[in-house]
Formats: structure tokens, C-alpha cells, sequence
């Protein structure tokens, strides 16, 4: 029970702690304006923002805030920085996010819970594309798809086991590109970096890029019948096999290692 000031109320001060007070960053008000300004026109792609001491003087602030202004612009994929050069504002793109995305993917799939998780997004974004693909695919985008199963036929013929996990990431990623939305690509390229190791781990143990390849030709079959409900069966079928096999020869890896060194220690 914490003791109180009986005047007061509160609870008496902790002799030697310290505690931050938190007050309004100046540079966030910088960022603020120069956001605005840049989402109005007011700096176009290609041109060049103030120079620092011009935008101290614009603002009334030191250069640090300018600094930290400019630092989270340059996160944000909105300004390039050079060092002696101005700013120039850039034209937007996502992969700063996707940046962003990975490192946080990498973090949360380590757990077993994180990792499912992960997955049941993939499950069911990856078979929302495939039905919507199955009925909008064009004999160009099959004939690339194929394209794609050819080349991860002839890896698996000279065992190049580390191509073709990354030639597997490629058909599920180009299965997105088809819908021809940035966004979602995004996402595809986020679960791309994401899955790599894992899924050439999983191929490693039990060989199972032979039965990835059969999954990948009957989501093909599918989708030449332009049927949904065969495209997207397919799909999920392949991706259940895989996180199953993910979950019991990858993440249980670790916990057989742990118990292992627990028993020698033991010995």
C-alpha cells in the first residue's frame, strides 16, 4: 500500500528518481508546416526545400528542430538529403513503409503465436487475390505464370533449392501484381522478405519443394478454368501444408535445441 500525504493526497516525491516531463516538441510543429506545404504544391517533386538556416529563420526555431524535421521527412520517403546539398522533395513511394514492414515482420513472426498470426493474414489475403484473379486473368498473365512454373522446374531438376524457395516467393508475388495494386503489393513483397528463410528452412528438411511445385501447377490449372472456388481451394491448400510444415520441423527447432543443451547440462 502506498503511503500519501495527508494534506495533500498524493504520494510523497521518491528521493533521487527522475521523471521526464514531456512538453511540446518544436520540431513536430516544423514537420507539420513543411508537410503541409508539401502535400499543398508549395514544394513540388524535384525541388529543393529551404536551407536549413533559411528554415530556422522561418520558423524561429534552432537548427536541430530543423534537423529532426528534415530527418523524419526523409523516413517518410518524402525529401531526399545529401550532405553540403539542400533537401529536394521526392516523388512518394511505399517503400519506405515497406521498409518499416519488414523489420516489424521479422520481429513478430519469432513467436509461435506471432507467426500464425502472420499466416492467417497471408491465408486469407493471398486467396481473396487468387479469386479475383480467376476471374479477371488474361492469356498474357498465364503465360507468364507459366513461365514461372517452367523456371522452378528446372531449378528443382538441378537441385537449386535456394532459387526455387526464392522462385516460389515470385509466383505468389506476381498472383498479387496481377490485381495491379500497389498497396497490395506492398504487402506481397512484405510477406515476400518475410517468408524467404522459413520457407527454404522448411524445404531443406523435408524436401518439400517438389510438393510446393505440384501446389503451385494445380493453382495454375485453376486459374486457366477461370474458377474462384478451384483457384482458391488450391491455394489454400498449399498454404496450410506449408505453415504445418513450417510449425512442426522449423519453430519446434529451437525448443528441440533448448531441451537438448538442458540435458547435457544435466549429464
Amino acid at each position: 500500500m502506498v503511503s500519501t500525504n495527508s494534506k495533500s493526497g498524493r504520494a510523497p516525491a521518491v528521493r533521487g528518481r527522475r521523471r521526464s516531463i514531456q512538453r511540446p516538441r518544436v520540431h513536430t510543429e516544423v514537420l507539420s508546416c513543411l508537410l503541409e506545404d508539401i502535400q499543398s504544391g508549395v514544394y513540388a517533386v524535384g525541388q529543393n526545400l529551404p536551407s536549413e538556416r533559411e528554415l530556422m529563420d522561418e520558423f524561429g526555431v534552432g537548427r536541430p528542430a530543423v534537423r529532426e524535421a528534415l530527418a523524419a521527412l526523409a523516413r517518410m520517403g518524402l525529401i531526399e538529403v545529401s550532405p553540403g546539398l539542400r533537401a529536394r522533395v521526392c516523388r512518394l513511394t511505399l517503400q519506405p513503409l515497406l521498409r518499416e514492414m519488414r523489420a516489424t515482420l521479422d520481429i513478430y513472426s519469432s513467436s509461435a503465436e506471432g507467426w500464425q498470426q502472420l499466416h492467417d493474414v497471408r491465408l486469407f489475403f493471398e486467396t481473396a487475390v487468387v479469386r479475383h484473379m480467376a476471374r479477371t486473368v488474361t492469356d498474357e498473365q498465364l503465360a507468364s505464370l507459366q513461365n514461372l512454373l517452367e523456371n522452378q522446374r528446372k531449378l528443382l531438376d538441378a537441385s537449386e533449392i535456394r532459387a526455387f524457395a526464392e522462385a516460389d516467393i515470385d509466383f505468389h508475388r506476381y498472383l498479387v501484381e496481377c490485381v495491379g495494386n500497389s498497396f497490395l503489393g506492398l504487402l506481397a513483397d512484405g510477406f515476400a522478405g518475410w517468408l524467404i528463410t522459413p520457407l527454404y528452412a522448411s524445404m531443406q528438411v523435408r524436401r518439400q519443394s517438389e510438393r510446393s511445385y505440384r501446389a503451385h501447377l494445380a493453382v495454375f490449372e485453376a486459374l486457366k478454368k477461370r474458377d474462384p472456388d478451384l483457384a482458391e481451394g488450391a491455394l489454400r491448400t498449399h498454404l496450410e501444408e506449408m505453415r504445418g510444415i513450417y510449425q512442426v520441423d522449423v519453430m519446434a527447432a529451437p525448443e528441440k535445441t533448448d531441451a537438448a543443451c538442458e540435458d547435457s547440462a544435466t549429464k
